[in-house]
């Protein structure tokens, strides 16, 4: 009987074992995800100890899109096509994500990547442009905006972070299990496709609106190497808190929210509305985190609609 229990023990840890190893993924060389994602419109810079990928699309008044947190410039689609057609339209991978990949010194703070956008700015020629972020994109922004407001003409935040109430903000599993000790480590091996596409799924609040094609390019930028130690670093990094700087964002503000977002709920657009002056909400039905993603045809128009007199005054 004790011979058969050791069997059956053994047995089941081999079970275990082989189920893990099932689940482990192995890092894609950049090179090989640089053939495939990038565009004729890619280009690569050094700065800011990275090799940033960014795409330039389109003429007029420049226009930087961010994109939140374990996202990639290519969040911004629907709205390049459409912003492209006024503007000229910069949209990066920020250090740690997308194609830019892991940067120099592993530091990946607000204020890492506020000081970023200056120094693009600076490298592109740009003294002064639109900025819109997005999530963690749009916590950069509003920072940006607020410590450089002579370089900021207008400013977009669509669903921004940075308001600290952790009991109404849903914790998706990546984020869980790189802030959690004893599952962090596992994370640089384990990241099969579902934990990616029900992470998707939350940040979506119509879930059919996601295709297969999106959680394919998150799930292989996500493998890129270097990027989920990248991620893990992101998520363990404590930022200042910079919601005070609210109050000294001079620009023209438009927030747009996603009324159905489950990771930072659009209630918190009333501390955005509070604080910087002169600010205006638009919200969206049915929407989740990313409804310039989610809904990009509507959301882009509102975005339009208020950098119009700018297109208008140069016409």
């Amino acid at each position: 009987m004790k011979f058969r229990k050791k069997h059956v023990a053994l047995a089941a840890v081999l079970t275990i074992a082989a189920a893990t190893s099932l689940q482990i993924r192995q890092d894609i060389p950049a090179e090989e995800l640089n053939t495939k994602y990038t565009t004729p419109a890619s280009k690569f810079i050094s700065i800011a100890g990275a090799n940033l990928h960014y795409r330039d699309e389109g003429q007029g008044t420049p226009i930087i899109l961010l994109h939140g947190t374990a996202a990639s410039l290519n969040t911004w689609d629907g709205w390049t096509k459409e912003l492209s057609k006024t503007h000229r339209v910069l949209r990066l991978d920020l250090p740690g994500f997308g194609l830019t990949g892991r940067n120099q010194t592993d530091t990946y703070s607000i204020a890492y990547y506020s000081e970023l956008v200056q120094q693009f700015m600076d490298e592109m020629g740009i003294d002064k442009a639109h900025i819109a972020g997005s999530s963690l994109g749009g916590q950069i922004a509003y920072d940006f905006a607020a410590s450089h407001p002579e370089r900021v003409q207008k400013l977009i935040l669509v669903s921004p972070t940075g308001v600290t109430n952790a009991n109404d903000k849903s914790i998706s599993m990546p984020f869980l299990m790189a802030q959690t000790p004893l599952l962090k480590e596992s994370l640089k091996y384990i990241t099969p496709r579902f934990i990616v596409e029900k992470s998707l799924k939350e940040v979506y609040g119509d879930d059919s609106r996601l295709t297969d094609e999106a959680i394919t390019l998150s799930h292989d930028l996500l493998l890129r190497e270097g990027n989920r130690e990248a991620f893990i670093l992101r998520m363990n990094t404590v930022d200042e808190d910079n919601l005070a700087k609210l109050t000294q964002v001079k620009a023209p503000t438009l927030i747009l929210w996603g009324e159905a977002d489950a990771w930072v709920p659009a209630h918190n657009s009333s501390r955005f509305l509070k604080d910087i002056k002169g600010s205006e909400l638009k919200t969206y039905a049915g929407a989740g985190h990313i409804p310039m993603e989610e809904l990009s045809q509507e959301t882009v128009q509102d975005a339009l609609a208020f950098l119009g007199s700018e297109i208008a005054a140069n016409n």
